[in-house]
């Protein structure tokens, strides 16, 4: 984790250090960049009070001028502040892999040879200087916001220059990374756990965007060494939304007082919206395999944001695929790879309608194992009463392969205890509503619905799966009222 002792003051140096280097920096015509969404004397009198606060410096001067401007009190205010564009890279990919999952710790470990996770989006930084690099800055409210493409504009706010980073790694390494995981560091949890060498990508877009923050630097009373002396910290606040959040290094003194009180010591200050997403970086929207839950899903994003959370994790990633260096690594990063895609309206609906394909092409090929294996019940075809039974592994044959296909369903469509009365229509576009969830859990894969599919492979299964458009209404169409 962060110390926040050995980095105190090393966010502002990425001010000193980048100013060998051209703030009009030239990107390539596949970046984004989302634009200031505040003014300047905004975002510095927000900032300010955030500053004032995990300080306690001047607390009542900064609170009330906050408000009341035309007031003369003293006010904490910073003494340097300059607006940035930090690199970061928005993932949507489909990743498929053999994982072992268990729905409660006392079952036992059923293997699933073939299993599909959709990732969308996922967050990377694309520079390395720690502690920025650790955090995601991307929040819902951001990614409803309208990109531009980077120009002469952009890299002015306010009449002053704005400090563009260059991108110095890509994600298109991260499966390479979790191939090479040993054994033991491929259980995510004791109900779940993935083989390393398996783990292929599917589908892979990568969008490059510029995420805008102005960054300041406060001087503070603290005691240091016994002392009551003036000290320096750095604060940044996200100026892509109206109310981005504040991040604040802890103030010398604060984290030992905090200590006296049994009360856990923060890495960072973080104020504001979502300040609990500050760690998020992973978002797995579907996890389809048999015996799979929600629960799996949840632990598979838990597993992939503590990755990303060590301080130098980032680093050796870079150290490995790109460079040892910044130059280095950003002379190795190829902006001619066709995965790195604009950040616009189109490609990501491009991309989105793609995996939603995918995905109900996967669970179609689970549906049809499930129901070639009860065709293969010696004796001949079970009856009804068997086949409402998938999931209980009624005949103990290909029971494997049928287990947890009600969860499987869930895990892709979503909870089925909370979309059973839903009545809008789902996010795939389905003709029939939410209503096709209800072949979750509750239900499980009905006899009736079997029987369905009986009829309906026969005639088109076999032209459904070349043509996407007819998969998607016959995946949904047996799911029943």
């Amino acid at each position: 984790m962060l110390s926040c002792r050995t980095h105190r003051g090393t966010m502002f140096k990425l001010g000193s250090r980048c100013n060998a280097v051209p703030l009009r920096r030239a990107y390539s015509h596949q970046v984004r960049a989302f634009p200031f969404a505040v003014s300047r004397e905004k975002a510095i009198d927000d900032l300010s009070l955030s500053a004032s606060i995990f300080t306690g410096e001047k607390v009542p001067g900064t609170f009330l001028r906050r408000f009341f401007p035309s007031l003369n009190l003293e006010a904490l205010r910073p003494i340097r502040a300059i607006p940035v564009y930090l690199p970061t890279w928005l993932i949507e990919a489909e990743l498929k892999a053999s994982i072992w999952a268990r729905k409660l710790e006392d079952d036992d470990h059923i293997r699933c040879p073939r299993t599909n996770i959709d990732h969308l989006p996922n967050v990377l930084t694309g520079f390395n200087f720690i502690p920025l690099s650790m955090l995601s800055l991307v929040t819902p409210e951001l990614l409803k916001t309208e990109t531009v493409p980077v120009s002469e504009e952009t890299k002015q706010h306010d009449g002053n220059d704005v400090l563009c980073l260059p991108f110095s790694v890509t994600p298109f390494h991260l499966p390479d990374v979790a191939r090479e995981l040993p054994t033991s560091k491929a259980t995510i949890a004791d109900v779940l756990r993935f083989e390393p060498r398996s783990v292929k990508e599917t589908s892979f877009a990568a969008y490059p965007v510029l995420v805008p923050i102005y960054l300041a630097q406060y001087q503070a009373q603290a005691v240091v060494d016994g002392d009551l002396q003036y000290t320096t910290i750095t604060a940044f606040i996200e100026a892509g939304v109206p109310n981005g959040r504040c991040v604040a290094e802890v103030l010398p003194g604060v984290d030992d007082l905090l200590s006296a009180f049994n009360v856990p010591v923060p890495d960072l200050f973080v104020r504001g919206p979502h300040a609990e997403l500050v760690r998020k970086f992973a978002t797995v929207c579907s996890l389809i395999a048999p015996n799979a839950t929600l629960r799996h899903r949840e632990l598979i994003e838990r597993w992939a944001d503590s990755a990303m959370c060590p301080a130098h994790a980032l680093e050796r990633y870079r150290d490995r695929f790109f460079g040892t260096t910044e130059r280095a690594a950003r002379a190795a990063v190829d902006w001619a790879d066709p995965r790195i895609r604009p950040f616009e309206p189109a490609e990501r609906e491009a991309n989105a309608q793609w995996l939603s394909s995918g995905a109900d092409l996967f669970l179609l090929r689970m549906m049809m194992d499930v129901y070639n294996s009860k065709r293969e019940v010696p004796g001949g075809r079970p009856g009804r009463a068997e086949r409402g039974r998938v999931g209980q592994d009624a005949d103990r044959t290909g029971g494997e392969a049928a287990r947890g296909q009600e969860a499987a369903v869930a895990g892709h469509l979503g909870d089925p205890a909370e979309s059973a009365e839903a009545t809008g229509p789902c996010e795939q576009g389905c003709p029939h509503g939410r209503r096709c969830v209800r072949i979750g859990t509750q239900r499980g894969l009905r006899g009736d619905a079997l029987a369905a599919v009986d009829g309906w492979a026969r005639a088109s299964v076999t032209h459904s799966i070349m043509h996407t458009t007819v998969l998607h209404d016959n995946v949904r169409s047996f799911c029943g009222p």
